[in-house]
């Protein structure tokens, strides 16, 4: 299993960035950047949901001192519920907290709908 997860892992972080258009969200810079989970990773039902992803600059998702996802994790919070809305974060929040168990081949179905979404980032 670790290898399908690393996979999704990775299709999610590429995902995660195309959608931000390859810049942190928070201050705008190009690189380097990280994908960083709004729910932990843990939580299998939004591991490997676009939404429950934020793309940052690697000072905003874990060195920076005045703001990061990590070192910072109130003010982050504060932050992304401003920019995304309520509603969002409510949604989030409640499917974060189901529990989940997804099967080998939910997990295939999953990398594959990921990988379809960045070809259609790479045709246009």
């Amino acid at each position: 299993m670790k290898g399908i997860e690393k996979k999704l892992d990775d299709a999610w972080s590429t995902l995660v960035k195309l959608e931000a258009g390859g810049k942190c969200e928070y201050c705008g810079s190009a690189s380097p950047l990280n994908s960083h989970h709004v729910y932990s990773r843990s939580k299998l039902s939004t591991r490997w949901e676009i939404v429950n992803g934020v793309c940052l600059c690697v000072g905003h998702h874990t060195f920076s001192s005045g703001f990061s996802a990590h070192k910072t994790p109130t003010e982050f919070t504060e932050w992304i519920k401003e920019k995304r809305g309520d509603a969002w974060y409510s949604e989030l929040r409640l499917k974060a907290h189901q529990t989940v168990k997804l099967h080998k081949h939910e997990k295939e179905e999953l990398l594959k709908s990921l990988k379809e979404k960045i070809q259609q980032y790479d045709k246009n």
